[in-house]
């Protein structure tokens, strides 16, 4: 009895290592894997206004109805989110809210938000959110801006000049952005694979990175 108690014991301890060994080599497996994982990004498209371009401005009304024109230069040290969104759009309701945090928690961003249609339409949508935020309505503000999805980021940096942009779906792909103007760097994706910086006079400068 005796004897069978110590080899059922000796057995226990030898699974017992060999499932800590197994789960040891699992978690440094899953941290390798997490170190090769890119970050997501904001979706940039070919199609999108290019990097270090000017941006347009928008002419057209405010929520309330009122004529504008958002000439979209920040003010020095600050740069501007301009979000594109739509009352139809489900996840443009869901980011909003996010959008505006983020704002609020990051230094020298301003949140503007443009769209097209009527005015009343999206300051309900704002209201039920509770978002307060610059709103711009013009009628050709997507094909200005190229923008093929919503919702869809552009930040706008020094000399009113297209640092980044792209479709965005969650808080991640709009820190995205500004990590890839703080990068220097078109996108986040461009900077992992050594695409190039942005040029002070604006457009892309080709080559790996230095």
């Amino acid at each position: 009895m005796i004897t069978a108690l110590t080899v059922s014991l000796i057995a226990l301890w030898v699974a017992f290592v060999a499932l800590a060994l197994v789960t040891y080599a699992l978690a440094r497996q899953v941290g390798i894997l997490h170190e090769r994982i890119a970050p997501a990004g904001a979706l940039a498209s070919e199609a999108g206004i290019q990097i270090g371009e000017t941006a347009p401005p928008l002419v057209g009304l405010d929520g309330a109805g009122r004529p504008l024109r958002a000439e979209l230069r920040p003010a020095a040290g600050r740069r501007i989110l301009l979000l594109f969104v739509a009352p139809d759009c489900p996840v443009c309701k869901k980011l909003l809210p996010i959008a505006a945090d983020l704002a609020r928690s990051e230094r020298g961003v301003d949140l503007w938000l443009a769209g097209e249609g009527a005015p009343e339409l999206h300051q309900q949508m704002l209201d039920r959110l509770g978002v307060r935020a610059p709103l711009i309505l013009a009628d050709r503000a997507g094909a200005l801006y190229r923008v093929g999805k919503l919702p869809h980021a552009t930040l706008i940096g020094a000399e009113g000049r297209v640092r980044a942009q792209g479709l965005v779906n969650t808080r991640e792909h709009l820190e995205s952005l500004l990590n890839a103007d703080e990068l220097d760097a078109p996108s986040i994706q461009d900077y992992l694979a050594g695409v190039g910086k942005i040029n002070s006079g604006g457009g892309v400068a080709k080559g790996g990175r230095t």
